[in-house]
């Protein structure tokens, strides 16, 4: 595989860790039959350097690389029933690949993730809400093979199982989220490649209204991936792709059912992953599809 098709095909691999951010603190309790919240989000990424195979941040092997990816988050949300949720996420993407030989661009919406999550418990007078998601990733972008081209998607169905729980502690403005999941990733008949299994976790800690409308919150989430295949040939361990971020995140609420939020995800470590701090705002509101 050359430098640049190395590097040009990593900027699609920041697109699958963008996907693993929850929308809120809503986002972790049953909204109700009839509700819903939705949020619209910004990404964007820009760096020189990569997480090579074993770990180590380098420059990209390309001469004068510099990837950059801009992104658009569409999330929404809606109660089928008081315990049952619906959830969908559609992004747009506009990425770049440069280095000496070329300048790549692409643009387009991505794979749609289609969500049902079931709310199993509610511990604690429902401040504790366990709750099971199953994830399809529907690839509708159309995929290319060929080296000048970056895809804004990756081409396969994959799948995902995630237990979620979080707690509030009201009275006091603070609440904790833990989500754990697994990702089977299936066969891409364009490129006969399978990407390997990941497994996959969430944890936020925050606080809305601390100081007025003002709030903040931590989230650290990862991907930790197993080596794929290639024509059905098992690919060694430096195939793993491993991402750990953790991401600092102000909050300011309007009015009480819209919320501004603005951070940046910094890279703690990782494997055959872009290196490099994507910087997100993002737009909140919940409400009642019928009043």
């Amino acid at each position: 595989m050359s430098a640049h098709r190395a590097g040009a095909g990593m900027v699609v691999a920041v697109l699958s860790a963008l996907a693993v951010t929850p929308g809120s603190l809503e986002a972790q309790w049953p909204v109700g039959q009839g509700a819903f919240w939705a949020k619209l989000s910004f990404f964007s990424h820009q760096t020189t350097q990569e997480f090579r195979s074993n770990g180590d941040k380098r420059d990209y092997l390309a001469d004068d690389a510099e990837s950059r990816s801009r992104a658009v988050f569409f999330d929404a949300l809606v109660g089928a029933t008081d315990r049952l949720d619906v959830w969908v996420q559609v992004p747009y993407f506009d990425l770049s690949f440069d280095d000496v030989s070329s300048a790549r661009n692409s643009t387009g919406v991505g794979d749609i993730r289609v969500s049902a999550r079931y709310n199993l418990l509610r511990l604690r007078g429902g401040s504790i809400p366990v709750s099971a998601r199953l994830t399809a990733k529907v690839p509708v972008a159309d995929l290319t093979v060929d080296a000048e081209v970056i895809p804004v998607g990756e081409g396969q169905w994959d799948y995902e199982a995630w237990l979620e729980s979080g707690i509030s502690l009201w009275p006091l403005p603070l609440y904790s989220v833990a989500w754990v999941g697994y990702r089977w990733r299936t066969l891409n008949d364009e490129t006969t490649r399978e990407p390997g299994d990941e497994f996959t976790f969430l944890a936020e800690f925050g606080g809305t209204e601390l100081l007025g409308g003002l709030g903040a919150k931590a989230v650290v989430d990862g991907i930790f991936g197993r080596a794929g295949t290639i024509q059905g040939i098992q690919l060694g361990p430096d195939d793993r792709r491993r991402i750990l971020y953790v991401a600092p995140t102000l909050l300011y609420g309007f009015t009480p059912s819209t919320m501004l939020e603005v951070g940046v995800r910094i890279p703690i470590m990782g494997r055959n992953f872009p290196a490099g701090a994507p910087f997100q705002i993002g737009v909140f509101h919940q409400g009642a599809l019928f009043d």
